[in-house]
């Protein structure tokens, strides 16, 4: 199958079988009543893990699973991930009903024509409720509580209708807390959704984080509001030998052990660079594949496609963040104080910046004082682009 830089899924999806069984066998079984939590940096494949899972938990009839990523918002309000979740239920729910109309259409006609429309199915008085609340919704304004509650009630309230379990995908989570509703919601709505997620009786609710700092404010820390609601998993890099086992699958032409180490050493098994990789030494003329040609691919990668990659990310960060970032990179540093001393400020100003680069998920914070780039790929272009 070729490389893809998309989020991976049917026969593009690649190991992870174990994390799916659990996950497969847990979310379908009505026995069990919590979701799970997948934790992970940015790119190591946790969208693909949930994609995956919803497209074998569909192919199943007595489950239907809805998926939605918060950063696919644009405007990223409240409203707007109202009509995002609303469209995606009616997706999944496309199959079960008894229409020829096309659902995402549907959401564009005046309310009135949408309650004339369903009347025609088989669909309880409840539901038709729910679908008027929500599409007025779009021309009035209702509070944040009311919103998300109509939006989890129309899920609910399709999966008893038709008799099934729902599970709901919610890709980056914690970046709700950034969503606008006139101005910033914040944290509230983490908390108001704690509360409507445990009346829930036929919708079981998964999420994922990329940020480590927003994670915890959500479900990490005993005074998360989401805490010990999960099954938390960790989801990291790819080992060796799942690296090799890729590109081998992928590949038309041989590669050598040697050039597998290199793939993994140069992108630390990070899904997304090792298709990267793969997809530039795919489009190599040698008929085989050594150390150098990917030494040589990562380049290329950097110089061509970084910019592409990373450019959004590093300049939508402001003149010191960017300064500390470059000089963390070029100079191989992780303490605070040298930090500060390379850029001629105090620790305590310096501090600052990083706590906000540590909640932005683009530096972890390792132990007191000390300070990483969480995407080592990212910190090899930085090095590139600005030593």
């Amino acid at each position: 199958m070729p490389f893809t830089l998309k989020p991976a899924a049917g026969e593009d999806f690649f190991n992870r079988e174990e994390l799916l069984h659990e996950m497969l066998a847990t979310l379908a079984n009505t026995e069990v009543d919590m979701g799970f939590a997948l934790i992970g940096p940015r790119r190591v494949g946790k969208t693909s893990i949930l994609k995956e899972v919803a497209s074998r938990l569909n192919q199943r009839g007595e489950v239907v699973a809805i998926y939605l990523s918060v950063w696919q918002l644009v405007e990223n309000t409240l409203k707007e991930f109202s009509q995002e979740l609303t469209t995606a239920t009616f997706d999944a729910f496309k199959p079960r009903f008894a229409t020829k109309h096309k659902l995402k259409e549907l959401l564009r006609v005046p309310a009135k024509k949408v309650y004339g429309l369903l009347k025609t199915l088989d669909i309880h008085i409840r539901l038709m409720d729910e679908i008027e609340v929500e599409l007025a919704s779009r021309e009035k304004r209702l509070d944040a509580g009311s919103l998300m509650e109509n939006v989890f009630n129309l899920i609910e309230n399709l999966s008893q209708d038709f008799g099934v379990r729902s599970v709901l995908m919610i890709d980056e989570f914690p970046s709700l807390i950034e969503l606008k509703n006139g101005k910033r919601i914040g944290e509230a709505i983490i908390r108001k959704l704690r509360t409507i997620n445990e009346g829930l009786q036929n919708t079981v609710l998964c999420i994922s984080g990329s940020i480590t700092k927003t994670m915890e404010i959500a479900l990490l820390s005993p005074t998360s509001p989401f805490y010990r609601q999960f099954i938390v998993r960790k989801v990291g890099p790819l080992d060796k030998s799942s690296v090799g086992g890729l590109l081998k699958k992928n590949l038309t032409r041989p590669i050598s052990p040697d050039a597998i180490d290199e793939v993994y050493s140069l992108t630390y098994g990070i899904p997304f660079y090792v298709q990267f990789i793969g997809r530039e030494l795919e489009r190599s003329p040698q008929p085989s594949i050594d150390r150098s040609s990917v030494v040589q691919a990562f380049a290329e990668m950097l110089q061509e496609e970084g910019d592409v990659i990373f450019a959004q990310e590093f300049y939508g960060l402001n003149d010191k963040e960017r300064a500390i970032l470059r000089t963390m990179a070029i100079g191989d540093l992780n303490k605070l104080s040298e930090i500060a001393h390379q850029l001629n400020e105090t620790p305590n100003v310096i501090s600052k910046y990083l706590e906000q680069l540590v909640y932005k998920g683009v530096i972890d914070k390792q132990t007191k004082g000390r300070y990483d780039i969480t995407d080592p790929v990212f910190n090899s272009w930085l090095r590139a682009k600005f030593r």
